[in-house]
């Protein structure tokens, strides 16, 4: 089968060699450039500067397809049955996340406080670290942020205290004020994970507490709670040092309770961890834009 599909394939080639040759000496070419021009995925016919050399490549186009094509099994991937692979550009994505206010934060600074860290871990429960979660939520809400338009300052970027160690709490917690204050920050967040000696308890609560913080607080919320489906515990007027002791308006989230299993579970997963960041990057959009 394969002997006849190449003997036919010379023959038309000597038969369409025999009728374009006589056309103009000026076409003709070389065997090796003739073979090339067959074995060719795609053939220009606007390359030629002439009428005569778009006729010979229109000849040459129609015996490859048509012919030479399906005998010799060559071409393109429709002639296979193959799917051609799609490739993303290195660092992007083909179908970019929709979820992105771009620019809706433009010009603003917010300071992103991943509570704990280092020496202090904090509530720990169900062999889930809340310095861990805080972190991890923290970094993905720096990415969504900065996607957004904002310049964020993160406290800590890493599993370690903010404060030189050794130093005391209130040493700790007005280093994480300073970084708000010293950077003119527009908002305040601190991401905290909560724990119980009643395990049964769970969901998701934003403190706030001055008078100022309290509309964020109530967006914010709203917002998280309708990305992740988490119990809403509400908001609700706290003395925190970290929002107490700043002067710009000031939040700090408790996203669940790792004292409970099923909440542990989730806010050791990525994806829920992507949710909460998602719901609390559009409640600070809403807020902004309503401003």
């Amino acid at each position: 089968m394969t002997s006849n599909k190449i003997m036919i394939a010379v023959l038309v080639l000597m038969l369409s060699f025999n009728f374009l040759l006589p056309l103009t000496v000026s076409y003709a070419a070389p065997l090796d450039n003739l073979a090339q021009t067959l074995t060719a995925s795609t053939v220009s016919s606007s390359s030629s500067g002439s009428s005569g050399g778009g006729l010979i490549n229109t000849i040459f186009s129609f015996l490859f397809d048509k012919i030479l094509g399906p005998l010799l099994h060559l071409g393109s991937s429709s002639t296979t049955g193959s799917v051609p692979t799609t490739i993303s550009p290195s660092g992007s994505s083909a179908n970019p996340p929709s979820n992105v206010d771009s620019g809706g934060l433009k010009g603003k600074v917010i300071v992103v406080d991943p509570g704990h860290g280092g020496s202090n871990p904090g509530a720990v429960g169900n062999n889930v670290r809340e310095s861990d979660i805080n972190l991890a939520v923290a970094l993905k809400l720096q990415d969504q942020l900065t996607q957004a338009g904002a310049k964020v300052i993160m406290t800590r970027s890493s599993d370690h205290t903010v404060a030189p160690e050794g130093s005391t709490l209130g040493q700790e917690l007005a280093a994480r004020v300073e970084q708000a204050e010293s950077n003119h920050a527009d908002l305040f967040i601190s991401l905290h994970s909560n724990e119980n000696s009643d395990n049964s308890i769970q969901g998701a609560m934003t403190f706030y507490n001055s008078a100022q913080s309290s509309p964020v607080a109530l967006i914010v919320q709203n917002a998280l709670i309708s990305a992740t489906g988490a119990n809403d515990k509400g908001t609700s007027q706290a003395n925190f040092y970290v929002i107490r002791s700043t002067s710009m308006p000031s939040i700090l989230v408790e996203m669940g309770f790792v004292s409970n299993g099923q909440e542990a579970v989730k806010l050791n997963s990525s994806d829920y961890q992507n949710k909460i960041a998602l719901g609390i990057r559009k409640g600070i959009v809403q807020y902004f834009s309503q401003k």
